[in-house]
């Protein structure tokens, strides 16, 4: 079974550009054993001691560039693929029903790349934003609707398993985090007329990150 995880980095508008990112993993505690070693490197004062590194988290807006970039260069040696789409906030205020629904086409666009890079089962997770009782069951559905539209056209079934969790607690969500962060971070510094050295987050990994355009399936 293949695992996906599915996070997101600059919703609101003031943020300029949002990205989203699923990364995949082959077995199902890939995501731990991939952050236990980061995090044994990062803290290695507490490499032993597995409830104080259960602590710690990675969320990549509270990290310095530092270790966003120690971060990414022990990915860059990880099994790990990615899929980040991007869209520019218009600049002008918009409602949290437009930019949700763009962020739900947007996961759409994903996971229906995800089911072409894939075979057999998927269990899928996305990180919860705020409220997401309120929208867990129409958004499910619309995603359902993506595995629907792929088995049409490529005639065959999909077993695939939905569900929303918190990042703080999902590692595998953590990583999605990274990734999203990464792309939005060098899609900034692109914007500001900076070229991303070759030590920067994005530029360490990209050979592992597909970049997606924003388009209706």
């Amino acid at each position: 079974m293949s695992n996906l995880s599915i996070d997101e980095s600059g919703t609101l508008t003031e943020h300029k550009v949002m990205t989203v990112s699923v990364v995949l993993l082959d077995g199902r505690r890939s995501a731990d054993h991939i952050t236990e070693r980061i995090l044994k490197g990062l803290y290695p004062h507490i490499a032993n001691i597995p409830r104080a590194l259960a602590q710690k988290k990675l969320h990549f807006v509270d990290m310095s560039t530092a270790t966003q970039n120690i971060i990414a260069s022990h990915l860059a040696g990880e099994k790990i693929q990615g899929v980040i789409n991007s869209h520019w906030h218009t600049g002008s205020e918009e409602s949290h029903e437009i930019v949700f629904g763009r962020y739900t086409k947007m996961v759409q666009l994903l996971i229906y790349r995800a089911l072409e890079l894939t075979q057999g089962p998927l269990s899928v997770t996305i990180a919860q934003q705020g409220g997401f009782e309120t929208y867990e069951k129409a958004f499910l559905d619309d995603l359902n609707k993506v595995v629907e539209t792929f088995e049409k056209r490529e005639k065959t079934f999909r077993a695939v398993d939905f569900s929303l969790k918190s990042a703080q607690t999902n590692r595998g969500l953590q990583l999605a985090d990274f990734y999203a962060g990464s792309v939005r971070k060098m899609l900034l510094d692109t914007l500001d007329g900076l070229t991303p050295n070759s030590s920067s987050p994005y530029n360490q990994i990209q050979h592992q990150i597909r970049l997606e355009d924003y388009i209706d399936l």
